[in-house]
């Protein structure tokens, strides 16, 4: 089992002088718990078992830790890099959102494991299909409106920040809270397919989780597709280091 910790805080008048509303908060918690049980799926698997809990208070945040259950999974999906994967993605994601300003996108190229998307103004960033893929969710949108651009509209409030135990992921100021809404095109933008062998670094028996791969350059989690291969290792076809996957 792993664990790790994220700070939640709001910044402003009404934080400073205790104003913010119990029921508020305690919905701010709710949301961005969820927000953060999702970031764990994007990056490891749907059934990848996580949950948050609540570790501390201080005025304007609270912590919560994020556990990952690996029970029944191979522990080599995990590793000293789990949680860094969590940050990027969080990084990512917020990152995005601010990118597109409360407009779809207009364009989103596949690269390989990362995703080159072009805003209304032509602008374009690269981030990882998780965050790509978290950010489009309707699940994703519904639970960082509520923490984010509902949480600032309120009077008062001056910023909300993300942050890991060392330093702080990502900062949205009142202003910015506005873009943080449902981005999602309604058709399909793109569809791109790419063909690339990838070399097998953690396979994962368990269904829906996501299996480790390299490029030769960058490490990633990846959902394998094919029934027909899937079907092979049920059956108890045989593979081992340094087999590559086309």
């Amino acid at each position: 089992m792993m664990k790790t910790k994220i700070a939640l805080r709001y910044t402003g008048p009404a934080v400073d002088s205790g104003l913010m509303d119990v029921y508020e908060a305690s919905a701010n918690m709710i949301a961005f718990s969820e927000f953060v049980v999702l970031s764990a799926k994007s990056a490891f698997g749907e059934s990848i078992t996580a949950r948050a809990e609540v570790a501390g208070f201080g005025r304007g945040s609270f912590i919560t830790d994020l556990i990952f259950n690996v029970a029944g999974v191979s522990a080599s999906v995990f590793s000293t890099n789990s949680a860094d994967q969590i940050w990027v993605l969080l990084k990512e994601a917020f990152a995005l959102w601010k990118h597109l300003r409360g407009s779809a996108p207009t364009n989103a190229q596949y690269d390989g494991q990362h995703v080159n998307v072009t805003n209304n103004n032509g602008q374009i960033i690269q981030v990882r299909t998780e965050s790509f893929s978290l950010v489009m969710s309707d699940k994703g949108s519904e639970a960082v409106g509520r923490f984010v651009q509902k949480a600032l509209e309120k009077n008062g409030m001056e910023a909300v920040e993300i942050a890991s135990e060392t330093e702080v992921i990502s900062r949205v100021t009142q202003t910015e809270s506005a873009y943080f809404v449902p981005v999602a095109p309604l058709e399909t933008i793109t569809n791109t397919i790419v063909k690339m062998g990838l070399m097998l670094e953690a396979p994962v028996f368990k269904d829906g989780n996501k299996w480790r791969f390299s490029d030769g350059q960058q490490h990633f989690h990846a959902d394998i597709e094919d029934g027909d291969f899937l079907a092979k290792v049920n059956a108890g076809e045989r593979f081992g280091k340094g087999d590559v996957l086309y």
